[in-house]
């Protein structure tokens, strides 16, 4: 079966979110390009993944990379916490990396908390319990974006190296997703640093040495969106961040998030968002603790 691509529906606009799931019945394989953790809170979780199963017990943790196609195999009575969170939410610029730099690392590191040091497995158990009681908590967006920076460092810098399975042993669907999530990369990585600069179809299917046509059905084949309406969503989400996190004015922030025009911004923000700039941030001011 050919992994199908999962599109998570995000909260507001903060690429990440955490719930409950039990195992009572299957996950067919499937990708996405969202960071996914898994931690067993009751009896067993069984998950598939790069042709080999494992059996998670309460208190493991097992993480699944972007792009990377894995399922998950019925476990009666048994109950997992969900962690889903997309690399986009990072300021790569400020970090002073990438999004593809990340995507690697993160590759290459062991994913399940039986080969952890126990000192990083508490820490990241931690920093889940933090997140999961943030997730549905008002305001405490500060909260879960720091607890998220603070997760990334950790897998990052602390988890063991993994050494890979020989290219040869990789099956071919595996090799696809992989290769797709390469070039998908590439496209958000490119959109996370030109984001406020004018960006066309021609200029990103360049950078993948596709004609437009072709990487217009590619895109839109492997994100279920069109590239025009993601690009779109990515300037809303900054748009969004910078309306609560700032005070710049309307126009300043048009122009820092690659709209056209402050008309532009001020439609195509209320359409999508129900609310105006302004009332936005008002909104947004009033929900927040004093």
């Amino acid at each position: 079966m050919t992994p199908y691509i999962e599109l998570p529906t995000w909260p507001e606009r903060l690429p990440f979110r955490a719930f409950y799931n039990d195992g009572s019945g299957p996950v067919y394989p499937h990708r996405h390009r969202a960071i996914e953790i898994i931690e067993a809170v009751t009896n067993q979780t069984r998950i598939g993944v790069a042709g080999q199963t494992y059996t998670l017990n309460a208190g493991d943790i097992f993480f699944f990379p972007s792009g990377q196609p894995h399922y998950f195999l019925p476990t009666p009575n048994s109950i997992r916490k969900v962690f889903q969170f997309d690399l986009s939410l990072y300021d790569f610029q400020l970090m002073q990396t990438s999004l593809t730099t990340m995507s690697t690392a993160l590759a290459h590191r062991t994913q399940w908390s039986h080969t952890w040091p126990g000192s990083v497995t508490k820490e990241v158990h931690r920093l889940l319990a933090g997140l999961f009681k943030a997730a549905d908590a008002p305001n405490a967006r500060a909260t879960v974006i720091g607890d998220l920076y603070l997760l990334l460092d950790c897998f990052v810098h602390r988890l063991p190296y993994m050494a890979g399975p020989p290219l040869e042993k990789l099956d071919r669907s595996t090799l696809q997703a992989e290769a797709i999530t390469a070039q998908l990369n590439m496209v958000y990585d490119y959109i996370d640093t030109h984001y406020w600069q004018p960006i066309t179809l021609t200029d990103i299917a360049d950078l993948l040495n596709f004609n437009p046509q072709y990487f217009a059905r590619f895109f839109k084949r492997n994100t279920g969106s069109t590239f025009g309406h993601f690009l779109l969503d990515y300037r809303l989400m900054k748009a969004s961040f910078t309306l609560v996190g700032s005070d710049a004015t309307m126009p300043e922030i048009a122009e820092s998030c690659g709209f056209q025009s402050v008309k532009t911004f001020h439609h195509e923000f209320k359409q999508h968002m129900g609310l105006s700039p302004l009332n936005y941030r008002k909104a947004q001011v009033t929900q927040s603790p004093n």
